[in-house]
């Protein structure tokens, strides 16, 4: 009888000790679930984000390359929505407030990999954090500035580049609305040409070069 005691009180430390590792497992589990849900949107936004540099940086090249205006338009069409980039070459006049010709112009690449401006999705989109949320108050170039409502701060939300490899001067922004967490990055252009990024930390200071 003293035995069969002793076996069954082993069993209900051993039930309790089961019981405790399934808890601290589910646990884990959604501690893991979580972290990997705000990192996929951090990796989709700088995923995002190179893509868009590295088509802004193969502009510059193929303007000089080709000796001929490149632009990267955010708004191709004219229709307003800022939801696709095009980088294309301009056939006819070197003229920098040439619009795009279809049919005549060559397109030279394109991203469709953001939502439009102000969009409330899981997805990168044009556009910075609001400062109620965290987000910058300042534009990201070295001197300032504003950041726009559409996060293209470019004339005529197109980027031009000249045969001699100087363009337009201007930013681009990027987030994720539901996700403020991971932050503002922005692709700053500056008269010479020249390309480089920063990024606004969730509820930072300030810009940092990346």
């Amino acid at each position: 009888m003293e035995g069969t005691m002793r076996g069954a009180a082993r069993w209900d430390r051993a039930m309790t000790l089961v019981e405790l590792m399934v808890v601290l497992g589910l646990m884990a589990l959604l501690m893991t679930l979580v972290a990997v849900h705000s990192n996929t949107a951090s990796y989709r936004l700088k995923s995002t984000v190179f893509s868009l540099r590295s088509l802004i940086q193969r502009a510059r090249l193929e303007a000089v390359r080709t000796n001929k205006n490149t632009y990267v338009d955010f708004d191709a069409d004219d229709d307003g929505r800022l939801n696709s980039v095009v980088l294309w070459l301009s056939m006819g006049s070197k003229d920098a407030g040439t619009s795009f010709r279809p049919g005549e112009d060559q397109v030279l690449g394109s991203l469709t990999i953001f939502e439009p401006s102000a969009s409330p999705g899981n997805r990168p989109t044009l556009g910075a954090v609001p400062p109620s949320a965290g987000g910058p108050t300042v534009g990201a170039p070295r001197e300032g500035g504003s950041i726009p409502d559409d996060g293209v701060s470019f004339s005529g939300n197109r980027i031009n580049f000249n045969p001699d490899g100087t363009s337009s001067a201007g930013s681009v922004y990027l987030h994720v609305p539901k996700h403020p967490e991971a932050g503002t990055y922005a692709i700053v252009v500056n008269n010479s040409g020249r390309v480089y990024l920063r990024y606004y930390p969730s509820r930072g200071m300030a810009w940092e070069d990346r």
